[in-house]
């Protein structure tokens, strides 16, 4: 009986650990499709709290992965982060100003009013939510919690410049840049950027 009850055990703790895989795989897929574009996911990586915790994954889609070496240039790209953890939604809008203001410097100032309206479309996320930002640039930059859309921000300048969090001289995590700027089908240890 003791034997039964720890296979039952061991069975659903397996079963437990796999949901993860399944979940992100499913939330990252490898390509997404609109109307009217096709995004293909060029690279993802762990996402980390204070470098240490894992709390989940991110993927960066574009149209054509080369684009990859000029993250900044003004092309379509989609940024979706998969969370498996909760987290409040004010650690996401005190870590997004945080970043802008030191890796926009003077700029962010005449920003703040229209990237604070922006933040404001953060929730409480829970595990297995995802946010997704849809940067175009004739449209500018919009937020997606679940597939639902939160906010837009219409200026495409400040739309793009949004992706310092993640990509500029001092990123809200230096592996997780690393990562979304090595595309996929490169080896370990090998980058597509300078």
């Amino acid at each position: 009986m003791a034997k039964k009850t720890l296979a039952v055990m061991i069975g659903f703790i397996g079963l437990i650990l796999s949901v993860p895989a399944s979940t992100k795989e499913e939330k990252l897929p490898a390509d997404l499709l609109t109307e009217d574009a096709h995004f293909k996911r060029c690279s993802r990586g762990q996402l980390k709290a204070y470098s240490f915790f894992h709390v989940g994954y991110a993927a960066l889609y574009l149209q054509r992965c080369q684009q990859i070496k000029t993250i900044f240039d003004k092309s379509p790209k989609r940024l979706r982060f998969v969370y498996e953890r909760s987290i409040p939604a004010r650690a996401f809008r005190e870590a997004a100003e945080k970043y802008l203001q030191i890796n926009l410097g003077k700029q962010f100032d005449p920003w703040r009013k229209a990237i604070d309206q922006f933040n404001q479309g953060y929730r409480d996320i829970e595990d297995g939510d995802y946010y997704e930002l849809i940067y175009d640039p004739e449209t500018g930059l919009r937020l997606y919690f679940n597939g639902a859309q939160m906010t837009i921000l219409r200026d495409p300048g400040i739309g793009l410049a949004y992706f310092n969090i993640w990509f500029g001289k001092e990123p809200f995590s230096e592996s997780l840049k690393e990562a979304l700027l090595t595309p996929e089908n490169f080896p370990v240890g090998i980058t597509a950027h300078p």
